[in-house]
């Protein structure tokens, strides 16, 4: 996964930038200007990749930025997402991977 996870930030109505996530519907929330929007967005989607990892479901991988803003993810976050993704492309749960790992 990459740290950088496409974002749509537009005026809201109440003089606030309102943020959305094509990638991750879920993910909605605002700023009092780009920064703060940038913040609390990554804030939004580490929360919404948490439930599909709880519940066992896909993650969308990102699509390509095409010139838009990006919410960084930590290095952690972006590390525990990989890791859950490559155990769902083995089909291996945690007792299996603690197997493997010793």
């Amino acid at each position: 996964m990459q740290r950088g996870i496409s974002l749509v930030i537009e005026p809201d109505d109440n003089e606030t930038l309102l943020v959305t996530c094509p990638d991750l519907p879920e993910v909605t929330t605002f700023g009092e200007d780009e920064e703060d929007a940038l913040r609390r967005a990554g804030d939004a989607i580490e929360e919404a990749l948490a439930g599909p990892m709880a519940r066992r479901e896909n993650i969308p991988s990102p699509s390509p930025l095409r010139g838009r803003k990006a919410a960084s993810l930590p290095p952690l976050t972006v590390a525990k997402v990989g890791l859950y993704q490559a155990m769902r492309a083995a089909c291996i749960g945690k007792a299996e991977l603690g197997r493997r790992l010793g």
